[in-house]
């Protein structure tokens, strides 16, 4: 029970310190606050959507009884709040409309987050549609609402759509962010526009200042390797300022194989191996053995097979391919 002479800044800031050690405490504290203000509704909203999916069901029981029950007015922070948690449980579908049609019956001023984030949802389910609308009809758009429609239609494979819609926000000038460059280069490469990929990268770096992350490489190595241009893929690899991932190393090593270029598949393999392969990767070591056996280096692909069997990774049809395989005597 808060004291009665605390005024209602201090009675949320207690709030709140209690909804990050213990949801049961904080709610019996909310609930014996005589004066709940819109702060307090939020605080505690907030508290059941950060528990996960675990709380997403409460959370979604206690805005019901914030809106309807209680009639307390959502604000956007509130909605955001209700958005942000139903789309890291997975459970947008059945609330994005909802959530939308109350903020149009009730004219909630639609902020920055707030049609961000009805962008983003209604993106994330494939309702481009319906994003598309919000999104056309919010009156001034900030790289927020731009970056959630580009992402959303590169995420759903309308990769025309996203580069189209990239080129006219950078038009309007507005500076595109990382997540933006991210998703165009992703596109660029699902897409097989090489060039434009490359326009896109230069664009991040020389135009807009950004450092490229290794989100930003991996897209560029995939590529440049999707299109067979492997000499390309591994110089961007080579000029990397980050160090090279697994996903990075497999990208070249998968288009080596389908490209038949074991020169430059050497160095990715030792690279690979002298990282940690998980069992999650093991598939990695039956790429490896195909392009040792590609390149006829038949003690090599023995190796390989030796040490799948001391890490106890489970065979794939690719290992035993490799395995079937005549392999000479090796003197």
């Amino acid at each position: 029970m808060p004291p009665a002479t605390c005024n209602m800044f201090v009675v949320n800031v207690m709030l709140r310190s209690l909804c990050s050690s213990d949801l049961a405490s904080a709610r019996l504290f909310f609930d014996g606050i005589p004066d709940k203000d819109v702060v307090s509704w939020s605080t505690m909203l907030a508290c059941y959507f950060s528990k996960g999916r675990l709380g997403v069901a409460d959370g979604l029981a206690f805005f019901r009884e914030m809106t309807f029950t209680s009639q307390v007015a959502a604000d956007y922070v509130t909605l955001v709040t209700v958005l942000t948690g139903c789309a890291s449980a997975g459970l947008l579908q059945p609330f994005c409309r909802s959530i939308h049609g109350y903020v149009v019956r009730r004219r909630v001023p639609a902020s920055s987050h707030l049609g961000a984030s009805l962008i983003h949802c209604y993106a994330k389910v494939g309702r481009l549609d319906y994003a598309s609308r919000v999104f056309a009809r919010v009156a001034s758009r900030n790289v927020m609402h731009w970056t959630a429609m580009i992402c959303g239609m590169a995420m759903h494979l309308h990769y025309d759509e996203a580069i189209q819609l990239f080129e006219k926000m950078c038009w309007r000038g507005l500076g595109p962010n990382e997540m933006i460059f991210t998703a165009v280069l992703s596109a660029c490469g699902r897409a097989g526009l090489v060039e434009q990929g490359r326009v896109f990268f230069q664009l991040m770096v020389e135009k807009y200042g950004l450092e490229p992350s290794i989100h930003h490489y991996a897209c560029m190595v995939d590529i440049f390797a999707k299109a067979g241009q492997l000499e390309d893929a591994y110089d961007v690899i080579k000029t990397m300022k980050v160090e090279p991932n697994l996903v990075i190393w497999t990208s070249l090593l998968a288009a080596c194989k389908r490209f038949k270029n074991f020169d430059i598949a050497v160095e990715g393999i030792e690279k690979v191996l002298a990282m940690e392969i998980s069992d999650e990767n093991s598939g990695l070591y039956a790429l490896i053995s195909d392009l040792y056996a590609m390149g006829e280096r038949w003690g090599d692909v023995i190796k390989v097979r030796r040490l799948m069997e001391e890490h106890n990774l489970r065979k794939n049809r690719g290992l035993r391919r490799a395995r079937d395989l005549t392999v000479p005597t090796i003197s």
